[in-house]
């Protein structure tokens, strides 16, 4: 026990510190003071051991200037804690109990409670640190009032420690009010938003809407500034409102929302230089729209949701074109459908998408300058659709097949016999007279599988027919008669003539003319061959070379 006691006698040289828990308007301290403490075996008697304990003490109200009926939290601090005595202090062998009261336009007191304290196990002689020790309270009416640190315990189950007003007195029975006091008022004005351009709501707006807002409470015949900040009225201000109240302190103000304000939870921070008073109101942000799923084929139902709508107002979800100019972009053929936003500004809805042109959904609301309009991409899927959604009995849905065929042109050919290639006219015997040797050229077949609407031609050419041991005789001698026609079992696109009787040197033997309806297919070609041989023509063989071109 002897150890204990002397754990407690030494922490009673230290004051339990109080913690901001936020950064009020209205704060006592932290400030330099001190408070009488006497140690209490049993927490019995009047006390012995008087000890006067200096610390740095803090004492703040959250919020700092409450309303009728909101909650309160009481917090205090000091910044060393008690220093330990000879014996080492198990943690939480003294947790801290303090006693606020409430004076002016409140009333009653505020117990604040730390527990386990200290936190860790602490050696002899140090300090046992810092203390922030926390109570709430409801806000009663509203006016001037304080808060008074009356007492603070160490409440050790062996001796426990109390400490009031600086001086030697029972501070647990007889404890007196210290001066770590702090004044606050409690707070019964209020504001409203009471309309909204552009909007149906009162909760919402976005940006180029102006808000107007109704006060109570504030200062009389008052000139009133407004902007917008946190949902608790916190951080940098945006915008700038004014207004005025009247006599009694109910006055109006306008805010307009600024471009690029911060969008979410906000409130309208009405100030009449004294006091601040805060209306509700969310700070829309760029309307959105969301697909699911993200692409199909006809027929295919998606589910639209969508934020940052105005609340209340009629909202279109159609199918839309790729943008082929400026935007918009042109509507598909599938009709549209409306929703009514809800009151926080949220879409949902389905729409099934027919209309294979479709490349976006989009949402749109409002006329002219004012609408408001946003797109999710769609891919159109070729390779499904569906004919029936859900329990319909009616409806259909198609898959098309694109079909390709390569037709890869022939060629324009000719051919003969294998062997056919040598040609004998008929011998002649002189005698003196003038005679005609005969002979015939073989079949020539030309092939034209080309594909196109041109024509062709055979033509001949020879050279003079030359004689061993020597003579010529001029290739003007030499005539044909030509024959062509379709070959035999084929199946032409165009019919061929054959070429004019005569010499044969740069004649026709064969042509198809070109038809813009096509040409083609296979052709025999032939002729009949007769040479003039001269009466006294020497004697001797005979060669001439003959060329049948296609082109």
């Amino acid at each position: 026990m002897r150890s204990k006691w002397a754990v407690v006698t030494s922490s009673i040289a230290v004051v339990a510190a109080l913690g901001l828990i936020e950064a009020p308007a209205q704060a006592y301290g932290p400030t330099a003071n001190s408070l009488g403490c006497r140690l209490y075996f049993g927490d019995t008697g009047t006390g012995s051991s008087p000890t006067t304990w200096s610390d740095t003490f803090g004492l703040t109200l959250a919020p700092a200037t409450p309303a009728p009926g909101q909650t309160v939290t009481v917090t205090l601090t000091a910044a060393a804690g008690p220093l330990n005595g000879p014996a080492p202090l198990a943690a939480g062998d003294v947790p801290v109990v303090a006693t606020v009261a409430l004076g002016g336009s409140q009333s009653g007191t505020v117990t604040l409670n730390l527990a386990p304290y200290p936190t860790s196990a602490k050696d002899p002689y140090t300090p046992l640190g810092a203390i922030t020790a926390r109570g709430t309270f409801v806000a009663g009416p509203a006016g001037a009032a304080t808060a008074t640190v009356t007492q603070v315990k160490f409440a050790n189950t062996t001796a426990a420690t109390y400490c009031s007003a600086a001086g030697d007195r029972d501070h647990r029975a007889a404890p007196q009010a210290s001066t770590i006091v702090e004044a606050f008022s409690v707070f019964d004005g209020s504001a409203t938003v009471t309309a909204v351009s552009g909007q149906t709501v009162t909760t919402h707006a976005r940006a180029g809407d102006t808000a107007t807002f109704a006060v109570t409470g504030l200062a009389p015949n008052a000139t009133l500034t407004a902007s917008l900040r946190d949902g608790v009225g916190a951080g940098t201000g945006e915008g700038s409102g004014t207004g005025s109240t009247n006599g009694s302190g109910a006055g109006t103000g306008t805010i307009a929302v600024p471009a690029g304000a911060t969008t979410g939870v906000r409130s309208i921070a009405v100030s009449d230089g004294v006091n601040t008073v805060l209306a509700p109101i969310t700070i829309l942000g760029t309307p959105t729209i969301s697909i699911n799923p993200g692409g199909g084929g006809a027929g295919t139902s998606v589910a639209v949701t969508g934020t940052n709508w105005n609340p209340g107002s009629t909202v279109a979800i159609r199918g839309y074109q790729a943008l082929a100019g400026p935007p918009p972009p042109n509507p598909t053929g599938d009709a549209p459908v409306s929703i009514t936003a809800s009151a926080a500004g949220g879409i949902s809805t389905t729409y099934t998408v027919d209309d294979p042109a479709t490349a976006y959904l989009g949402a749109s609301s409002g006329v002219g300058r004012g609408t408001l309009f946003a797109i999710a991409n769609w891919a159109v899927s070729a390779d499904a659709c569906n004919a029936k959604t859900g329990a319909a009995t009616t409806g259909s849905c198609s898959l098309t097949y694109h079909l390709s065929q390569t037709v890869t042109a022939g060629n324009l050919a000719m051919a003969r016999a294998a062997g056919s290639g040598n040609i004998t006219l008929s011998g002649v015997t002189l005698d003196g007279t003038v005679h005609t040797s005969t002979g015939s050229l073989p079949v020539i077949t030309v092939t034209d599988y080309r594909g196109s609407t041109f024509g062709w031609s055979l033509v001949g050419t020879l050279t003079d027919f030359t004689g061993t041991p020597g003579g010529t005789i001029p290739k003007a001698n030499l005539s044909w008669t030509p024959a062509c026609a379709g070959t035999a079992g084929a199946t032409n696109a165009a019919t061929a003539a054959a070429g004019s009787a005569g010499p044969v040197d740069g004649a026709t033997l064969c042509s198809a003319p070109a038809d813009a309806a096509g040409t083609g297919g296979s052709f025999d070609a032939s002729a009949a061959l007769a040479l003039t041989v001269p009466a006294h023509q020497p004697a001797g063989s005979y060669t001439a070379t003959l060329t049948i071109t296609l082109s």
